[in-house]
């Protein structure tokens, strides 16, 4: 079973460290720590639950309660569009509120100096490219393209 935890700071909380705190649970297969989220596969369906039950809500660090629920699969037909050059200073969520204004955004993930954006409809996806391709963010112009890797489209 694939477990979400968000609220996580990737910048300080290991595989390790998440590993241990849902082996109490059930067998855990691997863990995977992003910027802001993490993922945990157990083995066990029910020690999956049993997780979920007694970790959401728990402050790995102070003031940092994790959000812990099952991982639920994005939707096959979004469109996959890559963000080269975002600068540090820009957040998920100021990415994903820029790209809202063209159309409904599933997912979007910063991961150091690019992002992925995954948008629901092919119109909103292309003027969304045409609109943000070459705009200022924070103080760096932004690549905006459709991502060639893990697309089901393509143009």
């Amino acid at each position: 079973m694939k477990i979400f935890v968000g609220n996580v700071d990737g910048a300080d909380t290991t595989p390790e460290e998440l590993a241990a705190l849902f082996a109490p649970y059930g067998t855990v297969m691997s863990c995977a720590v992003m910027k802001q989220f993490a993922f945990v596969h157990m083995r066990e369906n029910a020690g999956a639950v049993r997780a979920i039950e007694a970790l959401h809500g728990h402050e790995l660090r102070p003031g940092r309660a994790l959000v812990v629920e099952m991982s639920r699969p994005r939707p096959l037909n979004t469109w996959k569009i890559f963000v080269g050059n975002v600068s540090a200073a820009c957040t998920s969520q100021e990415l994903r509120s820029l790209f809202e204004r063209r159309g409904r955004v599933i997912e979007c993930d910063v991961v150091k100096d690019y992002a992925f954006v995954h948008m629901e409809k092919e119109a909103d996806a292309k003027a969304a490219i045409a609109q943000l391709n070459g705009k200022e963010v924070k103080g760096k112009r932004i690549n905006v393209e459709l991502s060639t890797k893990g697309n089901w489209h393509s143009w």
